[in-house]
């Protein structure tokens, strides 16, 4: 079997381009089942097309690798950002052969070595806020917000050159009991309430106003984060304002300290796949009935301002009651290795899910 690598750019006809975009997001359908697939097709038709809310910031080459008979056998998109030295790999689907696998990539890497960057990192879905990084481990379980991929992907792509630049890691967690020791959280949640910082869940109807103070804050605390790239207050609102369907609100956690935001701790019941890609109203039951009797939540974001250092721990001792009343496990989830909230429920963890990202000199 010969391989071909078509390429879309922005100079790329009509007719073509479609029958090229019909090929690109045709792939995950025939690579994944139904209900491990996490494919936003809309999102993905955007940012070929340019009409993604973040389209400003970034260029986009894609390609797609065909064999004798036109069929899609693998797909990646090219990203490059003004002023970055790196260009970045991502929207990766390939079929179980290594060559084909090398020929996108090998296109992808002539393209960005032609332009003058300097190293090729991915896999990222053309930006920090969409997507990044394979999972490597626990292929049998997805929760909402995981990577998701085939087993072979990281092999294939060390074998092309590429090595593991940024290791990560999530937690599963069994439910707390009034047995586990949490003295040490008890007594880091007395501290912060001594110290006048009060804690509260999330208030409807506040959704919108607490995204913006999240973002504020967010974007500063993951500024040194391997492939950040900040984004405006709308673009930001833009991608994340939908959580507010999606949320347990008590399960949302804001910490205040003379009025002001001191730290937030984002938690959301784990619905697998169901919310992270293309939805359909036969889903809705199944969300809905996860929402109202949630026995596990996914803790996705934490963020504390630097002049609150410790109301980490009393974040982690309310969400950790909150998940022995309701009596849910809970998984800490795409944690940076080294990062600190990593101590938080150790004694929890029942088993680990593990995640790269590479990258390649040029």
């Amino acid at each position: 079997m010969s391989i071909t690598v078509l390429t879309l750019t922005n100079r790329t006809p009509a007719p073509e381009r479609d029958v090229f975009l019909k090929g690109f997001l045709a792939l995950p359908k025939a690579l994944y089942p139904r209900e491990r697939r996490t494919q936003d097709t809309k999102a993905e038709r955007a940012i070929l097309n340019g009409t993604h809310p973040l389209s400003g910031e970034f260029t986009v080459r894609a390609y797609l690798a065909v064999d004798d008979g036109a069929s899609p056998q693998g797909r990646c998109v090219l990203t490059y950002y003004p002023d970055d030295p790196a260009a970045y790999v991502g929207f990766f689907e390939c079929v179980e052969d290594l060559d084909v696998c090398r020929a996108l990539l090998s296109a992808a890497e002539a393209q960005a070595r032609a332009d003058g960057k300097e190293k090729l990192v991915g896999p990222l879905n053309a930006s920090f806020w969409i997507g990044y990084r394979f999972k490597v481990e626990n292929f049998d379980e997805h929760f909402t917000g995981e990577p998701d991929n085939l087993p072979y992907y990281a092999d294939f792509w060390e074998a092309c050159g590429f090595t593991v630049s940024e290791r990560y890691y999530s937690n599963y967690l069994r439910s707390p009991t009034p047995e586990d020791p949490s003295e040490k959280w008890e007594k880091r949640l007395q501290r912060a309430l001594d110290k006048g910082y009060e804690i509260r869940s999330l208030e409807r109807g506040k959704f919108d106003e607490a995204l913006r103070d999240i973002y504020r804050m967010l974007v500063r605390l993951y500024a040194k984060f391997p492939a950040f790239k900040l984004i405006s207050e709308e673009q930001f609102t833009a991608l994340f304002g939908s959580l507010k369907y999606v949320v347990d609100y008590e399960c949302v956690l804001l910490g205040y300290k003379d009025g002001e935001l001191a730290g937030f701790f984002v938690c959301v019941p784990n619905y697998g796949t169901l919310v992270d890609g293309d939805l359909s109203l036969r889903d809705l039951p199944a969300i809905l009935r996860i929402r109202r009797n949630c026995k596990e939540y996914v803790i996705l974001y934490i963020g504390v301002d630097r002049k609150h250092l410790g109301l980490g721990g009393a974040f982690a001792q309310t969400i950790r009651q909150i998940g022995q009343n309701k009596g849910a496990g809970s998984i800490a989830a795409l944690i940076h290795e080294g990062n600190g909230s990593g101590v938080f429920f150790r004694e929890l963890t029942t088993h680990t899910a593990r995640y790269v990202l590479l990258e390649k000199a040029l």
